[in-house]
């Protein structure tokens, strides 16, 4: 057997906490070092409440890479029904636990903000924001798929990337919906949205939310909770950082 080539015996190597879902992660013994250093920031002892996923491949890269969607859809099935789930980043202002969840679609700048912003705040996921009834956001510390060069992204954790992480109970301070445009020119332009158009901008980007009770009202709820979503359009990621620092302040 190679190196990089992946035997088919596997055993529970690991638990990692997704939004309050302890998920095992069965593995065999020569992809054990690598899943426990990318998921390192997400281990927990606790024990399990939903069923294993495989981490299994033909070598260690492609087995981390499909390793991580197994992982949130555990989690996000686990969950149906009970939590208001939205592919979005969050990030948390340390001192006072103040989160902004950061909503936009699959592959359009939710890890490339987390990378940047999460030195200044910290980091509770990249992929699926997860919240509850009245406005805590649970975290998901999962590792950040990185492009490096490679056709698979590298799944590196928040804490080799220099993030920053707070162990208090982080509260949903600001919803955005962000849309990153590398031809906008100066400040980001912030916009405050009607609750029917934030509600338009940010239902297609959820899981189960069909499965809640009443779901448009829990989105609302939210919404009105932190004073209204805003949209969010600007060229790079580190241009948010005074938009996040404005919306998180604590109200005098």
């Amino acid at each position: 057997m190679s190196s990089t080539e992946i035997a088919t015996d596997a055993e529970v190597v690991a638990h990692v906490s997704a939004f309050g879902v302890i998920v095992p992660i069965r593995a065999p013994d020569a992809l054990r070092d690598a899943v426990l250093d990318a998921w390192r920031d997400a281990l927990t002892d606790a024990q399990p409440t939903t069923d294993a996923v495989e981490a299994g491949g033909t070598d260690v890269a492609s087995a981390l890479h499909y390793l991580s969607p197994a992982v949130t859809t555990a989690a996000i099935d686990s969950r149906a029904g009970e939590l208001v789930m939205l592919h979005a980043a969050a990030l948390a202002d340390p001192a006072t636990g103040r989160t902004a969840v950061l909503v936009a679609a699959s592959g359009t700048g939710k890890t490339t903000a987390s990378v940047t912003l999460g030195k200044t705040f910290a980091y509770l996921t990249d992929e699926t924001s997860a919240i509850t009834p009245d406005g805590v956001v649970l975290a998901y510390r999962k590792p950040l798929s990185i492009i490096d060069g490679g056709h698979l992204k590298k799944q590196v954790a928040p804490s080799e990337l220099g993030l920053l992480t707070s162990e208090r109970e982080c509260r949903l301070g600001a919803l955005l919906v962000i849309e990153r445009d590398p031809r906008h020119e100066g400040e980001p332009v912030v916009e405050r949205l009607e609750t029917v158009d934030a509600i338009a901008a940010i239902a297609p980007q959820s899981s189960y939310l069909p499965s809640m009770d009443k779901p448009l009202h829990r989105l609302a709820e939210l919404i009105h909770l932190v004073g209204g979503a805003r949209h969010v359009r600007y060229a790079e990621s580190a241009d948010l950082t005074p938009v996040l620092s404005e919306l998180l302040a604590v109200p005098e």
